[in-house]
């Protein structure tokens, strides 16, 4: 009889800081191999260059993702408004997903943005990513629409908190 293997580990989230910026770009754009993205890496890069300004005095939220203390995930939310934002920069190491690590992150991010007065979330994910799209319809998230980022094109979901 098979016994189920251990639980993963936690990954242990931390709201971001800037000596965590070369390891938050690394996870970013290994992510991103592959996609041509039609744009600039300064452009692409321009709101994870102003974490601070973009997502956290709005009030908004950034987190990393320690495992073993190597950054291996990340994520934040924009605020659009008092009772809405925008999830954005979910990354998972590709070594760790799969594992829970990504439902961890996305439930504390959703706790934090209720704690904060959000009611509604929505995010743009890549049309070329089905196992991505299967992880936000998993969670709730509904699919209301479609776009591009760049020349990348994108499906928006929303989810009511």
């Amino acid at each position: 009889m098979n016994q189920p293997g251990p639980e993963p580990s936690s990954v242990r989230l931390v709201r971001y800081r800037p000596e965590y910026e070369e390891q938050m770009l690394a996870l970013h754009r290994s992510a991103i191999e592959g996609f041509i993205l039609g744009m600039s890496r300064q452009e692409d890069e321009a709101d994870l260059m102003a974490i601070e300004h973009v997502y956290l005095r709005p009030g908004g939220e950034f987190l990393v993702g320690f495992l073993k203390n190597r950054l291996a995930a990340m994520g934040g939310f924009r605020r659009l408004s008092d009772t809405s934002a925008e999830l954005r920069r979910m990354r998972i190491a590709r070594p760790i997903q799969g594992k829970g690590y990504g439902t961890q992150l996305l439930r504390e991010l959703e706790r934090l943005a209720c704690a904060s007065g959000v009611r509604t979330l929505t995010l743009d994910t890549a049309k070329a990513r089905p196992l991505t799209l299967a992880f936000y319809s998993k969670h709730g998230y509904e699919e209301n629409g479609q776009g591009h980022y760049g020349k990348v094109e994108t499906v928006r979901f929303t989810k009511q908190l």
